[in-house]
C-alpha cells in the first residue's frame, strides 16, 4: 500500500474515532451531571462544535478531513476524489466511528457496545435529517476556497446550530449514525431508526450534489 493511502486511512480512522468519542462521550458526561435535557444538549453541542473545528483543522491537509461517507461520495461525484480511494475513505470512517463509540462507552464504565433504545422516528425527523445533510455538504463546498480554518469553523458552527434548529439534532453522517446505534445513552439511536436516518442523509447529499454541480460553485 502506498504511503499516501496509509496516511488517508490513519487520518480518516483517527479523525472519525475522535469525532464519535466527542459526540458520545460529551453526551454521557452531560447525562451524568444533570437531568435537564436542554443543558445536556447544550453541553453536547459545545463539545461537538469545538471538536469538529479542531479535527478538521488538524486533518484537512492529510485526507481532507471528510469523516463522513457522504462527504466522500460528494467529493467523488464533483470530481474532487478518485474512485479508487472511495472504499479506503468509507471503511476507515465506519471503523473509526465504531472504535470511537466503544471507547466513549468504556470511559464511563458502560458496556463497550450496547444497542440503543432511544427512539428517533417520524417524518419530521426524516425531513430534518435531509435538510441537515444538504446544508452540511453545501457549506463544506461553499467554504473550501477560503481555506481549511474557515471550512473547519463553518462546519463546526453549522453542526452547533444544527443540534438546535433540526429535530434530528443533525447527525448528517451515516458512519456516525451507525456508531450511535451502539450506545444506549443520550446520543444513541434505536437500530430500527438508523436505516431511515441513512436514507434521509443520502437524499440530502444527492440534493446537495445536484445543487453544487448545476447551480453553485461552478465556473
Amino acid at each position: 500500500m502506498k504511503n499516501s493511502k496509509k496516511k488517508i486511512i490513519y487520518s480518516e480512522f483517527i479523525g472519525s474515532c475522535f469525532l464519535v468519542m466527542i459526540v458520545v462521550g460529551s453526551g454521557i458526561m452531560a447525562q451524568n451531571l444533570t437531568t435537564d435535557v436542554a443543558i445536556m444538549l447544550l453541553a453536547n453541542t459545545i463539545a461537538t462544535g469545538a471538536g469538529l473545528f479542531v479535527l478538521i483543522t488538524v486533518f484537512s491537509d492529510i485526507s481532507g478531513a471528510h469523516f463522513n461517507p457522504f462527504v466522500t461520495l460528494s467529493m467523488y461525484f464533483t470530481g474532487r476524489l478518485k474512485s479508487k480511494l472511495i472504499h479506503i475513505y468509507i471503511l476507515s470512517q465506519i471503523l473509526g466511528c465504531l472504535a470511537g463509540v466503544g471507547l466513549a462507552n468504556f470511559f464511563f464504565e458502560l458496556p463497550i457496545y450496547e444497542l440503543s433504545s432511544k427512539t428517533r422516528d417520524g417524518v419530521y425527523i426524516f425531513v430534518a435529517e435531509i435538510v441537515a445533510t444538504f446544508g452540511l455538504i453545501l457549506i463544506i463546498f461553499g467554504s473550501m476556497k477560503s481555506g481549511k480554518v474557515v471550512t473547519a469553523a463553518c462546519v463546526g458552527f453549522y453542526i452547533t446550530a444544527g443540534y438546535w434548529f433540526t429535530s434530528s439534532t443533525s447527525f448528517a453522517n451515516p458512519a456516525v449514525a451507525i456508531a450511535r446505534t451502539f450506545t444506549d445513552t443520550f446520543t444513541g439511536i434505536n437500530y430500527l431508526n438508523t436505516p431511515f436516518f441513512i436514507i434521509a442523509e443520502l437524499l440530502g447529499a444527492m440534493l446537495a450534489i445536484f445543487v453544487i454541480k448545476k447551480m453553485l460553485f461552478t465556473k
